[in-house]
């Protein structure tokens, strides 16, 4: 009999795939990685929405059963969440001036962030070996400084969550200097490169404790 791996993305339109055709999404790509390393079949379900701000994410791990019974099910659960948070306080601050604006958001997401894991952690409660990868913002306005430094500091925090089940993947280095290389045409949206960089970077953190229980 085949083995299987069951795996929940969660997230916003990284997650969702927006800006790649068919199959070169970085869940897609991921999946691929994941079956030819591990040598078994992965059942998926993507529960990434476009648009969605971690508070959004949030409130589907918290209230969306399909998605919350995936979360108990899966061995993996990716998590990209973080980046509308700060791209619609950033339009906001662009207007206003006012860096409590964004400082206001960044405390939003931490909150939200910690929610979400924590929610994660009760699901998995008792279910035995699971790995959560929480993919780092990388920022396609570099030449900005303000988007520089806010985009560290969400990742700042993202870094102080590593513990145990939870891996945070930073992604940033590999998209800097390299956005014509790895942004769609929004320029906003990783194109099929960049996002095989994301689903490269999350294969590279393995699959422990997976792989030492299930003896993959």
């Amino acid at each position: 009999m085949e083995r299987e791996l069951v795996y929940l993305a969660l997230g916003d339109s990284l997650t969702a795939g927006k800006g790649a055709p068919p199959g070169s999404s970085f869940v897609q790509q991921y999946i691929r990685l994941t079956e030819t390393s591990l040598g078994l079949t992965v059942i998926a379900k993507n529960a990434g929405k476009s648009g969605a701000t971690t508070e959004q994410i949030l409130q589907v791990i918290r209230t969306d059963e399909k998605v919350r019974s995936a979360a108990e099910r899966s061995a993996v659960i990716t998590l990209t969440a973080g980046g509308n948070d700060l791209i619609q306080a950033a339009k906001r601050y662009y207007f206003d001036n006012d860096s409590r604006i964004l400082m206001s958001a960044l405390k939003r997401f931490q909150r939200n962030i910690s929610h979400i894991l924590e929610t994660i952690r009760q699901l998995k409660e008792g279910s035995g070996a699971y790995a959560v990868r929480v993919i780092g913002l990388y920022n396609p306005l570099p030449e900005f400084e303000e988007a520089v430094f806010w985009v560290n500091k969400f990742n700042e925090h993202l870094r102080s969550l590593q513990s145990g089940h939870i891996h945070i993947v930073d992604v940033y280095d590999a998209f800097l200097g390299k956005e014509d290389d790895y942004l769609s045409d929004d320029r906003f949206h990783p194109n099929p490169e960049g996002y095989r960089v994301i689903a490269e970077r999350v294969h590279l953190t393995g699959y422990d404790p997976i792989e030492a229980t299930k003896g993959v």
